[in-house]
């Protein structure tokens, strides 16, 4: 079962956490935590388990860094997993397109949209947003709704 070789596949790498998941709440049957540095070594056991990378994103944290969220799927077993990595804003994750080449799309829109750059990509430019577009609309850097103050039309 992968439930039972994933982490005993991901064991060597001495990941931060490799927990079950509650697939109720979550969606996921594996939880782990690692490194950027990582993941792409995490990348390349989860597909010699077998499994796909289903999706690729981020999240905008905090001020000081990202979360990039890797999910990883198989056809043969219901076995999904997340991956969360924490990156500081302002540095490159590695990328794991070599790994798996459907990465390549993801990590152009994870570019794209939050400015996040993957090291070796072999491609790495907008693929949403027009080119010369100087913002990456889904980090928070803009101000919240509510701290904007809107004067009434006169």
């Amino acid at each position: 079962m992968l439930l039972d070789s994933i982490p005993k596949a991901l064991a060597p790498l001495n990941l931060e956490k490799v927990d079950p998941g509650d697939y109720s709440k979550t969606g996921c049957h594996l939880e782990v935590a690692a490194t950027p540095a990582q993941m792409p070594a995490v990348a390349e056991a989860l597909l010699q388990e077998g499994c796909f990378l289903e999706s690729l994103t981020a999240v905008d944290t905090s001020k000081a860094a990202f979360t990039l969220v890797y999910h990883f799927a198989n056809f043969s077993e219901l076995c999904r997993t997340v991956v969360h990595a924490s990156l500081a804003k302002d540095t490159e994750a590695p990328t794991i397109s070599h790994v798996y080449p459907g990465a390549n799309w993801y990590e152009r829109e994870v570019y794209d949209l939050f400015g996040i750059k993957f090291a070796g990509h072999p491609n790495l430019k907008r693929l949403l947003l027009p080119e010369d577009a100087t913002i990456h609309p889904l980090r928070k850097e803009f101000p919240a709704e509510a701290e904007v103050k809107a004067e009434a039309p006169k």
